[in-house]
């Protein structure tokens, strides 16, 4: 039987995305309006975050969702960050 991640992996893993397409932990915890050093607790899992930046976190990956699809709608292929899995 597959189990399904805990909420903490869930988050730094989503986490880690947002950090990719923020560009660093440090612009991140800024959007987020927390210090660095929460994001990195958060980002490994040990904790997970209040469902207020959760929330926030998912509007960042949300947005990068419609750039990508604005760009393939318009016919380009969207620039592949770092962090995707080929």
């Amino acid at each position: 039987m597959e189990q399904k991640p805990r909420w903490a992996e869930m988050c730094a893993h989503i986490l880690r995305q947002c950090e990719a397409v923020r560009g660093s932990r440090e612009s991140l915890a800024e959007y987020l309006g927390v210090h660095p050093s929460q994001v990195a607790i958060w980002s490994s899992g040990k904790a997970g975050p209040p469902r207020a930046v959760f929330e926030k976190a998912m509007e960042i990956i949300l947005a990068e969702h419609d750039r990508r699809a604005a760009l393939e709608a318009a016919g380009a292929t969207p620039r592949r960050r770092r962090s995707d899995s080929a």
